[in-house]
């Protein structure tokens, strides 16, 4: 499914999106005011695993080809985070 299927299944329509579809799989989320979310990592690996490029490369082309240009999108362009190592999901359990 790519990004577009995603959104508008989830009930996000006009949200604006990366159209590259090597980033479909790195969107994660979408914010209060309607920004798409994408995962850094995500869109760096894809291009490794699927170009076989080496991180490095792959980085690169994220940063030169898509970051510089998030800018020109406008304010209500995609947000491109980086998680932290050290980030953790804590699932509560009810007893």
């Amino acid at each position: 499914m790519n990004a577009e299927e995603r959104l508008l299944e989830n009930g996000y329509d006009g949200v604006k999106y990366l159209t590259n579809y090597s980033y479909d799989s790195a969107l994660i989320g979408v914010t209060d005011d309607g920004r798409a979310v994408y995962d850094y990592e995500l869109m760096v690996e894809w291009l490794m695993d699927i170009e076989g490029w080496s991180y490095e490369d792959a980085a690169e082309w994220v940063n030169y080809n898509t970051l510089r240009a998030l800018p020109y999108m406008g304010e209500d362009a995609p947000i491109v985070v980086n998680r932290l190592e050290d980030v953790y999901i804590r699932v509560d359990k009810d007893d």
